[in-house]
């Protein structure tokens, strides 16, 4: 009897230990990623996710629109609705980190909204998160920096915003030599949430939707900076935007 009383209480043990979140924090693609023996900042049992957004206000970041500039949403398109960022309105712009980031695992949840403004009520819905927007370049639509697309049927292409480069052995499209497809379709229709995970480190990224990597880079042109979200005609929700430091 004893030795069943051990047993459930290692057991019970385990459980906890899963539930807060020791042995089991660390996201699959980084666990299992081949080249985490050189993710020196990751620890199995004790790294945790860094919540960009805290699911109550924008602190952390600024806004910008083409029609109003910094900080002067004066539309309020970018709102915290239920402790979920809601993007909506006729103003291209973006919301974007005040602090950037270099060597990382970056997690963003959304899904689509209903809503469409013109020019763009005929087209896909369209958003997109950009990275490695260095300190040094202006704001402004579309700043330089790398974008993983998102956009409906496409998530997780690359686009080339601002004359920054890279290489990939996917394709590029004629005629579009600023955009690299990706190599599946594994999006969820809306409106359902999506999850886009982007592995960054040195001059190289990797793109992947629900957990499929469909795209991969190197040599790009920028390799550290902030991170924004796009508001590009389309209402969307973005329900967490986690990272994780790797070197």
């Amino acid at each position: 009897m004893r030795k069943t009383y051990t047993l459930i209480a290692a057991m019970l043990s385990g459980i906890a230990l899963t539930s807060c979140g020791s042995a089991q924090s660390l996201p699959e693609i980084v666990a299992a990623h081949k080249d985490k023996a050189s993710f020196t900042k990751v620890n199995d049992k004790t790294s945790q996710l860094q919540p960009l957004f805290n699911g109550t206000d924008l602190d952390g970041w600024y806004t910008y629109t083409q029609t109003w500039g910094q900080n002067n949403d004066v539309e309020n398109a970018f709102t915290v609705e239920d402790g979920v960022l809601h993007f909506a309105g006729e103003s291209m712009g973006y919301l974007c980190t005040t602090d950037s980031f270099k060597d990382y695992y970056l997690r963003v949840v959304f899904r689509w909204g209903e809503k469409k403004y013109a020019p763009r009520t005929n087209q896909p819905r369209d958003s997109g998160i950009l990275y490695h927007f260095p300190d040094s370049a202006p704001d402004n639509v579309w700043p330089l920096s790398i974008e993983c697309q998102v956009q409906e049927n496409d998530c997780g292409d690359y686009y080339l915003v601002g004359e920054t480069s890279l290489e990939s052995p996917n394709i590029r499209p004629e005629g579009q030599p600023y955009r690299v497809v990706r190599t599946a379709n594994f999006e969820k229709p809306a409106p359902e949430w999506n999850t886009i995970e982007i592995i960054c480190t040195g001059n190289a990224s990797e793109h992947y939707v629900n957990g499929k990597k469909v795209n991969e880079a190197y040599n790009l042109s920028v390799t550290e900076g902030k991170i924004l979200l796009q508001l590009e005609g389309a209402e969307i929700f973005y329900k967490s935007v986690d990272l994780l430091p790797l070197r």
